[in-house]
């Protein structure tokens, strides 16, 4: 069976792929543990082969607000810091268990300037990523909370059955309960829809990051043998 990896390297010319396969490694990381935590200094990039992440900043208060998700057959590394050579404002939590692959950074860096087929991937990614962050920035900017929620599950419709109510909030930009009250009255308006569409209708203190304890470094984040908006 062709993995997610396999068809993300299938983009590159042969030779391109190959230096790919020889310089990431396979990972695995459990739910809750951190790729990066604010503060760090970004030392690895990650392609998801299985599993869910979410990137999210810490406001003054406290209040976690979601940037994005990353899923199956996507980069995930806190890419301004390491354009920055800066540290992360951001934090990178898997959301469940994965399997990724794992680079160096500074080897991952040192490839793609060597390597043509790597620089018009890479281009190509920033480019679509760029047009994400755009449309992310205006829907917070200019839609309200209701069509924020729509266009959310417009854009990430199989993500929404993998999210908490309180996950989805948090990138929406409203309360659990905000939201509880939108996603009731877009369900007894849109019967014809499964209410499973519109997410959970409940919030699991366990998986959504509301945990009694802080959530764990993850082993492959120390550790390169076993690490970039959705």
């Amino acid at each position: 069976m062709t993995s997610n990896f396999d068809r993300f390297l299938a983009q590159l010319p042969a030779a391109d792929a190959q230096r790919g396969r020889a310089l990431f490694r396979p990972a695995r990381v459990e739910r809750g543990e951190l790729l990066v935590r604010a503060g760090d200094r970004p030392e690895r990039v990650g392609f998801v082969e299985r599993g869910l992440f979410r990137l999210y900043q810490t406001d003054a208060a406290g209040t976690e607000r979601t940037l994005a998700f990353r899923a199956e057959g996507e980069l995930v590394c806190a890419y301004s810091a390491a354009l920055r050579q800066e540290p992360s404002r951001l934090t990178i939590e898997a959301l469940e268990p994965a399997d990724l692959m794992i680079a160096p950074r500074s080897t991952y860096d040192a490839l793609v300037r060597v390597s043509l087929g790597w620089q018009a991937l890479v281009a190509r990614l920033t480019e679509a990523l760029y047009l994400r962050v755009e449309q992310r920035q205006t829907e917070l900017l200019l839609a309200d909370a209701t069509e924020r929620y729509r266009l959310f599950l417009e854009g990430h419709e199989d993500l929404a059955g993998r999210l908490t109510q309180r996950q989805i909030a948090s990138y929406v930009g409203i309360t659990p309960e905000a939201l509880s009250r939108i996603r009731r009255r877009l369900i007894s308006i849109n019967d014809d829809r499964p209410a499973a569409a519109y997410g959970q209708d409940h919030d699991d203190d366990a998986r959504d990051g509301n945990r009694s304890s802080r959530p764990r470094s993850s082993p492959a984040a120390a550790h390169p043998a076993g690490e970039g908006t959705r």
